[in-house]
């Protein structure tokens, strides 16, 4: 039995002393194509620092064991050494082709991706491998380069390179003509994909642009498919209850939004969406929950005010609203409400402070300054009141109730 494989013996054992003591009389006495067997072993099982250096003593007659020490090295952090071992591999040397993939992978791992795929391009040229192909073709993907990952991915047999990577180029090639907004052809090769492969993946990016092209029965029926196959898929619920709204699904829209609080309660958007679907349910309460939920949670609060104070203003809940006031509100909706409940608790000059300032901002609304007008007209304003109802008559001439209020005060 030779060093080496007592070495590898011990490992089995998880023997580490006779391990090291058998690795140094392997490096000592085994001939050279057994040590470069046991380093390429030692390297697949993670044992970096004894392939490096037995890489390191055999590299003087196997020079394309840089392209393994430059693998190593860059795991443990070294980049500008494993690039200078690459840089050993001479463009003639017939291990040039694996010494430029090398090459991309760091490049792409370092940020530089643009290098990445110069280095790709170049491969290309001396390999038609699909792998090598595939590399490229990724490579455009993320970069964004849409039309040009389409040409490398048709280049492939969608089987063949399947079986090799459990990739479907029907699914990178349907994303890419997403990307492009070219849906139609999007959908098509999605559609293939999955005769293909079933993929939890594809099957949401699938359905999601078939809502997106307001094509919701379909969408629902793949939608479907993902929730029974893998429903704890995570993210799908908030589109697919979007999609079902759509189809004025409402209550089996709100069980679907439940679904995806359940896994995560802390989903705003999921919260807003119930909140909606709730009020359209009728179960106000719910839908305050559910919004009074999503207030703890959203850095942005102004459609939660907006909602809250439209639900309490349906209800007469003037008092919560007016306590809302003391936040730092802009959407002028949410003012107007604000203003509606001064006016209904008969706070003068709250409402009419209110209403003044809201007509900066709002005086080309029919619906504001109609509103605004009947303010003035129960404070007794006769002089703004008439401005404010000839401007509205200006937007709405044929409103004959308005024209008899102002012919009144002539």
């Amino acid at each position: 039995m030779t060093n080496s494989e007592k070495m590898l013996k011990a490992i089995e054992n998880k023997n580490i002393e006779d391990a090291d003591y058998y690795f140094n009389q392997a490096l000592l006495h085994d001939d050279e194509a057994l040590l470069l067997s046991l380093a390429e072993y030692l390297e697949s099982i993670g044992f970096f620092p004894q392939a490096k250096a037995i890489y390191l003593k055999l590299k003087k007659h196997y020079p394309e064991v840089a392209i393994n020490l430059a693998q190593i090295v860059a795991e443990e952090g070294d980049i500008e050494t494993a690039f200078l071992y690459l840089d050993e591999i001479s463009k003639e040397s017939e291990y040039y082709l694996p010494a430029l993939l090398v090459m991309a992978d760091l490049y792409d791992m370092e940020g530089l991706t643009d290098v990445a795929r110069e280095k790709l391009v170049e491969a290309t040229q001396l390999s038609h491998d699909p792998l090598v192909v595939f590399g490229l073709a990724e490579i455009e993907l993320s970069l964004e380069h849409y039309k040009e990952a389409i040409t490398e991915y048709a280049k492939l047999d969608h089987q063949e390179l399947f079986e090799l990577t459990g990739v479907s180029t029907y699914q990178r090639i349907g994303k890419a003509y997403a990307s492009l907004g070219k849906f139609e052809a999007a959908i098509e090769f999605l559609e293939k994909s999955l005769e293909l492969d079933y993929s939890e993946e594809t099957l949401f990016e699938l359905a999601t642009i078939l809502y997106q092209q307001q094509e919701y029965q379909k969408a629902n029926i793949y939608f479907k498919q993902l929730e029974n196959l893998s429903g704890d898929f995570s993210g799908y619920e908030y589109v697919y209850a979007l999609s079902l709204h759509k189809e004025d699904q409402i209550e089996e829209a709100l069980k679907v939004a439940q679904q995806g609080l359940a896994k995560n309660e802390f989903d705003s958007q999921l919260l807003l969406l119930a909140s909606q679907l709730s009020y359209e349910t009728h179960d106000s309460k719910a839908a305050e929950t559910y919004l009074l939920s999503a207030q703890q949670l959203v850095e942005d609060k102004e459609e939660v005010f907006l909602r809250l104070t439209t639900l309490y203003l349906e209800e007469e809940r003037y008092e919560e609203i007016i306590a809302l006031a003391k936040e730092s509100i802009d959407n002028v909706l949410t003012r107007w409400n604000i203003a509606k409940a001064y006016q209904a608790l008969e706070n003068e000059e709250e409402s009419l402070k209110a209403y003044e300032e809201l007509s900066k901002d709002l005086k080309d609304n029919p619906e504001f300054l109609k509103d605004y007008f009947y303010v003035l007209r129960e404070y007794g304003d006769t002089k703004k009141m008439r401005a404010i109802g000839e401007n509205y008559l200006k937007l709405v001439p044929d409103d004959l109730e308005i024209v008899h209020l102002l012919e009144e005060w002539d």
